[in-house]
């Protein structure tokens, strides 16, 4: 199934009503009638109406008949039409269920170190701990990331990030399935990253992969599942991302944006489906991306998916929004049906660069790890803007399974119309002995019980298949 936001259901088919009692009294009454009353006027003059002949034509064979016009009128206006409709309405269930896990999708944040220029960052936006910082428009630089002892101003940073994270980076690296994702704007990174592996002793030479900031990281397209073709191919079991912009000295230029840093480890879903008891703090949920005019329906399209309950989302977190796609976003969150607190980064700390879209879902898991309920992150994106959920735990699949999607493939009916019929036809034959005709009506009635289990067996796929092939 190849997801989609807007994935089309296929409707509930209505379990016809299965005809009425009367209707199989009176069909049974009206063949009596018929049978014993054209016996009686047929039967000959003086020969006794108390042999098995009388009771076979008078009361035997619309008793077999009237069964078998029941079991076919049952079969056709009733059977069948449940059947279909129950294989249909189970096929949508599953249908149903399979969405739902997708967009379910989700990446577990293990631990994060955040660096940025104002501490506390995270508990002050959410006047936890003190009040928001203000500073808009003015760029920040972080402090105490200065180089020496013979640290480069990069070392000493990835000193700061890796080192708390250090006894889980080990547990990681020893699982075979270990790489780290690079997002920066400095030349050559890694070389600084493997410095810094080394000078804490931690164990191997972990596989490094770097974007540039230009890339908008597809976490939802790409990280859910492995893609040769794709700059994260071979998705591991733990995965390191390292972001940060620090102010280039050595430049003339005045920086445009403040220095932050974030280091985020993440459980990919092969973790967490073999291990689902991994400690975490946050999960972050798949994203739904669309242009800038259209964040309200994107929006729309998240809270109907029912990641998390509406009610449990709190909080709002954006930065680097201009324009349009900022007066859409807080537009559309405020016309939409939750009542949550919204949270600028730019105005907190400061012109943002692109690792904001590491900084921001960190601080967004620290808060729900904390007990702040859903934080939902918009950022922006190349095709216009970004939408996702962080929480502590989404809300499970909640599909009510109804009896009436239960069906069976045994073709009970299909077998008592068969006895029935031929049993009719066998007794009303005026010859006693078997001949050629009861040889004929026998094999073409199990030829016909053939088909019509076949059927029974088979429609069950055409029908399953047709609702994929409409919907899926």
């Amino acid at each position: 199934m190849r997801f989609r936001w807007d994935q089309p259901f296929p409707p509930e088919y209505e379990i016809p009503k299965p005809p009425s009692a009367w209707l199989y009294l009176a069909i049974f009454v009206v063949l009596l009638c018929i049978f014993a009353g054209g016996t009686i006027l047929t039967w000959p003059k003086g020969k006794p109406v108390d042999s098995d002949e009388f009771l076979r034509t008078a009361l035997a064979l619309p008793v077999i008949l009237s069964m078998a016009l029941g079991v076919a009128i049952f079969l056709v206006a009733y059977d069948q039409p449940a059947h279909e409709a129950a294989v249909r309405n189970y096929t949508g269930w599953q249908l149903r269920k399979e969405w739902k896990r997708l967009v379910r999708s989700r990446i577990a944040v293990l631990d994060s170190v955040i660096l940025v220029p104002e501490p506390d960052l995270a508990e002050r936006m959410l006047k936890l701990e003190g009040q928001p910082p203000e500073n808009l428009g003015k760029v920040m630089s972080l402090d105490g990331i200065v180089a020496g002892d013979g640290k480069s101003q990069r070392q000493v940073m990835l000193g700061k990030l890796l080192t708390p994270l250090m006894p889980k980076l080990v547990e990681a690296v020893r699982s075979d399935s270990f790489d780290i994702v690079l997002q920066c704007d400095d030349e050559e990174p890694a070389a600084d990253v493997l410095a810094t592996w080394k000078q804490l002793e931690l164990p191997g030479v972990p596989r490094i992969r770097r974007i540039s900031n230009d890339t908008d990281p597809e976490v939802a397209y790409v990280w859910f599942k492995d893609e040769s073709h794709s700059y994260m191919d071979r998705t591991p079991k733990y995965r390191l991302v390292l972001a940060w912009h620090l102010h280039d000295a050595a430049r003339n230029a005045s920086p445009a944006a403040s220095e932050a840093a974030v280091a985020l480890l993440l459980g990919m879903p092969v973790l967490m489906q073999e291990k689902p008891d991994t400690k975490r703090q946050a999960w972050l949920l798949r994203q739904i991306v669309s242009e800038a005019d259209q964040v309200d329906k994107s929006l729309g399209f998240l809270l109907r998916a029912e990641q998390v309950a509406s009610g449990h989302i709190r909080h709002v977190w954006h930065a680097r929004l201009k324009g349009l796609a900022q007066h859409s976003t807080v537009g559309a969150v405020r016309d939409a049906d939750i009542k949550v607190e919204e949270h600028a980064l730019d105005p907190a700390i400061g012109p943002q660069a692109p690792v904001a879209r590491w900084l921001l879902p960190a601080l967004a898991a620290k808060m729900a790890h904390f007990g702040q309920g859903g934080q939902l992150v918009a950022l922006p994106h190349q095709q216009g803007v970004i939408l996702n959920l962080v929480v502590r735990e989404p809300d499970a699949v909640n599909l009510p399974w109804k009896n009436e999607y239960e069906f069976h493939r045994v073709p009970l009916y299909e077998f008592s119309f068969c006895v029935l019929f031929l049993a009719f036809v066998l007794m009303a034959n005026p010859d006693k002995t078997w001949d050629t005709f009861s040889t004929v009506m026998t094999i073409g009635t199990g030829g016909l019980f053939l088909l019509m289990g076949a059927w029974r067996f088979f429609s069950v796929r055409v029908y399953s298949d047709d609702v994929w092939n409409r919907y899926g």
